[in-house]
């Protein structure tokens, strides 16, 4: 339990938010392929898993009604769907029986689109649509609606202590097969120690991903064995089967001092206005998760705050939030700030359809506690500066923002960034912005243009760095300013008189402060390194050489390669501008290794992930190389790399294949139609 509650990468997991979370693998595997216990997934067979200690039972009735387009369904396999029709079906032998149209997650579950051949007229006849192969017809027998989150669901997950043991003296009942074809046993240690910590008694936090749950506790005798349960703090009940916030909110009341509550990739959709929750009903929730739910307005989320004024932390990734600037707008056409949320620390929005800072985002801007604000994956082009008042300041407590994989262009953007005084941490990978420069060189710009952060991309910003990358930032922007000043130069390089004089020195200050509108730190940071930006004053005055020397970086150059990683490491004062190819013949001459088998990477202090210096054309102060960094020197292993392209041949044609084996479906499905607006053709002529 503890280890899948701490998965990363995983859109079901609260501090998700706190890295890279959006992995539809993780998500189709559970969401859509749920595997549940037999006993769970079968009406028919009632199997005990005595491997887990689960007791015996079935699932049972939904107490609501079908409902197209929300009633979530199983089957035995494991597949989940939604029910999209209920009623009678042109081909079946009976007309009057009543069948559940289900469209299915995983599009290849299903037999046909919807449509079907009417026995009576020969006619295509559609009930509903989805994928060539996504949808089925169930009897409503047959339907499967999930289990009830009640005492033996939790008794099933949580063995108790004296239950069989999984692996009778430490050994697993299976085995794993040596390369010389013996059958090597596998030791489980620790078990009994595991099982006693994982009593339902003593644990406050329990997980019941992907179970089949479909409803609450109903009844006397399911709710009365739920009380035992009452003292637990944290439920998650990410992929499961709930699709109605009358359940939802029902499962809250009954766990009264539950603090913590995931129902991550739940299709629950929008909160019905009818059964919205009183005021402050549920103000012992500090955290929820509504990943992956299918919300679909922003009305949702002012009645979550409304009933949930404690809330600490809300995860409302992949909905859709793009009524957030036209929701509940004054009289004015104006966008209020938000109301509520007085607790909210944090708040992932990734995915959510924003495109806005305007009239969307800034919503957000005097909620008091704010501490993290997640906006990946969204349209956002511009950011808005704050616009901060003595009583009033924007995002007063924010200190991280999450921007990555949005469509900010402009490096002005950055600077309205600069503006939340209280921001020390960004992400902001996969941005138009910076994915047209290298990785190194970016990172150094937002370093500098942003004075208040320590943390960049989920990695610390050391003192060093710092300096580096303000100094290599003033000597861009210092020599962008003298190009375009020779550039006039030379344009009116005739005799003057103290008139032409005074024209050129306006011009040149008109330059001066266009170049600094675009470089707001500009005067700030050359002032700060004045004394090591004498370089730049020196090549104004000709002094070319003395610019070089003061360019240069100091690096050492390791071998990692295996014919010359004994070999002590070269220390060399480079140029900045030195091409990487130039650098590969340097390092080949130093330690014998063949130019065209060389790969180089450059790791910055306290950096794990090293950059690779990927093109011989770029210079290194593309890539971000500063003083005191460390080049490595890898050699391309030949039989590796023909492993590796066998590796890409046998994927590649496993593609191909599958691809064909498409194509094959789809023409079957063709000619089904063909057979269908045939037999459809035939009946009517008939007539």
């Amino acid at each position: 339990h503890k280890q899948a509650k701490n998965l990363k990468n995983n859109v079901f997991d609260r501090k998700s938010v706190r890295g890279n979370w959006n992995n539809p693998s993780v998500t189709d595997t559970i969401n859509r392929r749920a595997t549940f216990p037999s006993s769970m997934a079968d009406q028919s067979n009632d199997k005990s898993v005595t491997n887990t200690g689960m007791n015996s039972f079935s699932s049972s009735p939904s107490p609501n009604p079908l409902i197209p387009g929300v009633t979530r369904v199983r089957d035995s396999d494991g597949f989940v769907g939604t029910v999209v029709y209920v009623g009678p079906v042109a081909s079946a032998k009976n007309t009057k029986e009543i069948y559940a149209g289900v469209a299915w997650d995983d599009e290849t579950r299903g037999k046909h689109d919807g449509s079907v051949i009417c026995r009576q007229t020969n006619n295509i006849v559609r009930h509903f649509s989805c994928g060539p192969t996504g949808g089925s017809f169930l009897r409503l027998s047959k339907i499967d609606y999930g289990v009830a989150l009640d005492g033996r669901l939790l008794r099933a997950r949580y063995v108790v202590e004296d239950a069989p043991l999984v692996a009778p003296g430490n050994l697993l009942s299976h085995v794993a097969r040596t390369t010389g074809g013996r059958d090597k046993p596998i030791e489980f240690l620790g078990e009994i120690k595991i099982r006693k910590r994982q009593q339902l008694e003593d644990l406050i936090e329990v997980s019941l991903r992907g179970w089949g749950i479909g409803r609450a506790a109903v009844g006397e005798e399911e709710v009365n064995a739920l009380k035992e349960f009452g003292h637990l703090k944290e439920i998650d009940l990410a992929g499961n089967l709930l699709c109605d916030w009358n359940m939802v909110f029902t499962i809250m009341k009954q766990f009264p001092v539950m603090e913590w509550f995931s129902i991550a990739c739940n299709r629950v959709r929008d909160i019905p206005p009818e059964i919205s929750p009183k005021l402050a009903e549920f103000d012992r929730i500090r955290h929820l998760n509504l990943n992956g739910c299918h919300i679909g307005s922003f009305r949702t989320v002012q009645i979550i705050g409304q009933a949930m004024p404690n809330l600490a932390e809300f995860c409302v990734a992949h909905s859709d939030l793009s009524d957030m600037d036209t929701f509940d707008q004054n009289d004015e056409g104006s966008h209020p700030p938000l109301q509520g949320f007085d607790n909210l620390a944090l708040l992932d929005c990734t995915d959510c359809s924003i495109s806005s800072w305007q009239t969307q985002v800034r919503r957000l801007r005097f909620l008091p506690k704010l501490n993290e604000l997640v906006l990946n994956d969204n349209q956002i082009q511009f950011v808005v500066p704050a616009d901060n008042e003595p009583q009033q300041v924007e995002f007063s407590s924010m200190e991280l923002l999450q921007l990555a994989g949005n469509d900010i262009k402009a490096w002005t953007d950055i600077d309205a960034i600069a503006s939340f005084s209280s921001l020390t941490a960004l992400r902001f990978r996969n941005n138009p912005i910076t994915s047209v420069i290298g990785g190194g060189e970016a990172r150094s710009t937002l370093i500098a243009r942003l004075p208040n952060i320590t943390e960049l991309n989920s990695s610390g910003i050391t003192e060093k760095e710092r300096v580096e990358s303000e100094r290599r930032y003033v000597a861009s922007v210092a020599r962008e300013l003298l190009t375009l000043s020779q550039g006039e130069g030379k344009e009116t390089n005739h005799p003057q008189s103290s008139q032409n004089e005074d024209d050129t020195d306006k011009h040149s200050e008109k330059i001066r402060q266009k170049i600094v509108s675009l470089h707001p730190r500009f005067d700030e940071l050359m002032n700060k390194h004045k004394d090591s930006m004498l370089s730049i004053q020196s090549s104004a005055n000709g002094n070319t050489r003395n610019n070089i020397a003061n360019d240069a970086i100091n690096v050492t150059v390791r071998s990692m390669a295996a014919s010359s990683c004994a070999m002590e490491p070269m220390r060399k004062r480079l140029p900045g501008t030195l091409k990487v190819g130039r650098l590969k013949i340097l390092c080949s001459r130093a330690f014998g290794i063949d130019v065209d088998l060389m790969t180089l990477h450059f790791k910055a202090e306290n950096d794990p992930f090293p950059t690779e210096l990927d093109d011989e054309e770029n210079p290194l102060y593309y890539y971000g190389v500063h003083d005191g960094a460390e080049i490595l020197i890898n050699e391309i292993d030949l039989e590796e790399r023909r492993k590796d392209q066998e590796r890409e041949n046998k994927e590649y044609d496993r593609r191909v294949k599958e691809q064909e084996r498409t194509a094959s479906m789809m023409q079957d499905v063709k000619k089904m139609q063909e057979m269908k607006a045939n037999a459809a053709i035939t009946g009517a002529q008939n007539k």
